[in-house]
């Protein structure tokens, strides 16, 4: 869990504080939106996580069925 939150504030400058959130959200929820914007931002943000060892896809923003 501590590499996770190190991971989230290494790459995405978060804080302390929402790293935790997040890596709780994942933890407990199977998944959190840890990063959003164009096809290409998101594509290259997922091979940042997945370098460093951390599973991450993309998803596309709409309405929820």
């Amino acid at each position: 869990m501590s590499y996770v939150t190190l991971v989230l504030r290494k790459l995405f400058g978060y804080s302390l504080e929402k790293a935790t959130q997040l890596m709780l959200d994942v933890h407990h929820k199977g998944r959190a939106v840890v990063s959003s914007g164009s096809r290409e931002r998101a594509e290259f943000d997922v091979y940042r996580l997945h370098e460093h060892g951390l599973w991450a896809t993309m998803q596309k923003d709409g309405p929820e069925k």
